[in-house]
């Protein structure tokens, strides 16, 4: 949640980038019309999430005919590369550069900042920036799907590896990685992030024993309900999970879109609204600015975690 929301304060909340015509607020407008209001104010979780996704995908297809142009002239459109069969060496040699030519690195993004304004393209920098965050967030949800725990923990900032280190045994640390995800349903690819410190420490009032006690005649009622829905209408397990709506077209808008507008190809001199900022080196300025005076007053810090600094 907390990694959609930066996204969601980088590319949707500031009002000056909105009206560049290959921001993700305009891509919104093509994805989903009716929702652009709630998108800029309090879009939620699972729209962000969803949103994120669908865009990435829009992208990922326009970089990948990019690609498959630059290879072969005659393959100017992702059927007719489809229709080639394209081995897997040739796939993975495309897809890394694909990383290469339009995810933006921290580098090569300070370096294209640095010249002139004649040799630039804001909007492509944007692009590029946008797919590497993006990249970053779908990843983060893959690996979790997964319940990768090595690989969530490669993921997040050094300092949560460094509290744990400094704040935890060994075996704690171990119990604290192990319940970092979870799997209700016990199937691959449905594991879940908890809040450990909420969970095991009783923190919150919904965690009290009180509280459970309480509760527990209204979910007999929900749940009761349900069976009763359930056997009237000789329904078997599909009062809670939804079919996912076929975005299939409007992704295909969206990248005719993206196509349209030239946004992964290079254009010397061309401008934008707004430049989005890198997150990452804001990020890492931060953490060098707050150790230099840590430092300088020689202070240990000796806050306590809170429940929020292990939430995923």
């Amino acid at each position: 949640m907390a990694c959609v929301d930066a996204l969601f304060r980088t590319y949707l909340q500031p009002k000056e980038g909105r009206d560049d015509k290959n921001s993700l607020y305009q891509h919104i407008g093509l994805l989903c019309p009716d929702e652009t209001g709630k998108m800029t104010s309090k879009p939620g979780f699972r729209r962000m999430h969803e949103v994120v996704h669908h865009d990435l995908w829009a992208s990922v297809l326009d970089c990948w005919r990019l690609e498959a142009q630059h290879q072969d002239r005659m393959l100017t459109t992702l059927e007719l590369f489809t229709k080639a069969k394209p081995s897997w060496e040739q796939i993975t040699q495309m897809s890394r550069a694909i990383i290469c030519k339009y995810v933006a690195s921290s580098e090569g993004l300070d370096k294209a900042q640095g010249k002139s304004a004649a040799e630039r393209d804001k909007r492509f920098e944007n692009q590029s920036l946008q797919n590497q965050d993006e990249l970053l967030y779908v990843d983060l949800c893959h690996t979790m799907n997964a319940g990768d725990v090595g690989r969530v923990e490669a993921s997040f900032l050094p300092w949560f590896l460094i509290s744990m280190n400094f704040n935890y045994l060994s075996k704690l640390r171990n119990v604290i990685r192990r319940n970092l995800l979870c799997n209700p349903t016990g199937k691959a690819n449905e594991f879940h992030a908890i809040d450990w410190l909420v969970i095991f420490s009783g923190m919150g009032p919904n965690r009290t024993i009180e509280h459970i006690i309480k509760e527990l005649p209204l979910i007999e009622v929900y749940r009761h309900c349900h069976v009763t829905v359930e056997n009237a209408f000789h329904l078997q397990n599909h009062t809670l999970h939804h079919i996912s709506p076929d975005m299939t077209k409007m992704i295909q808008r969206l990248a005719a879109k993206i196509k349209e507008k030239g946004a992964h190809t290079f254009r010397h001199g061309r401008s934008a609204l707004c430049s989005v900022p890198d997150q990452v080196i804001q990020g890492i300025s931060m953490l060098q600015t707050q150790k230099e005076v840590i430092v300088e007053g020689n202070d240990v810090s000796t806050n306590e975690i809170e429940g929020e600094d292990l939430a995923v």
